[in-house]
């Protein structure tokens, strides 16, 4: 384990918070038709059939019908439509 990914979980623990509030790490939260993608850098593709994104260690697209970004601000993005599939691909 990485010497900063060390000092982030201890002070995940000891501030009793999610890791993945504390640094760089990418959090995908899906919900109904709905996906929210924190973390992100830039869409890499956009089509009403799949959205790609890249965050900082992977590229994550989005696969199903009627998909658009309906959020894209400060690394936060979101999508609504009818998400079959979510593939991940390590950089």
């Amino acid at each position: 384990m990485s010497n900063l990914k060390s000092v982030r979980n201890k002070l995940s623990r000891s501030l009793e918070i999610p890791e993945d509030g504390l640094g760089s790490a990418s959090r995908l939260q899906i919900i109904g038709n709905s996906a929210i993608l924190c973390g992100c850098k830039r869409i890499l593709k956009y089509k009403s059939e799949e959205i790609v994104a890249l965050t900082k260690d992977q590229s994550i697209a989005f696969c199903g019908e009627h998909l658009k970004c309906v959020y894209f601000f400060e690394g936060t993005l979101e999508i609504c439509g009818e998400i079959n599939a979510v593939k991940m691909e390590k950089k």
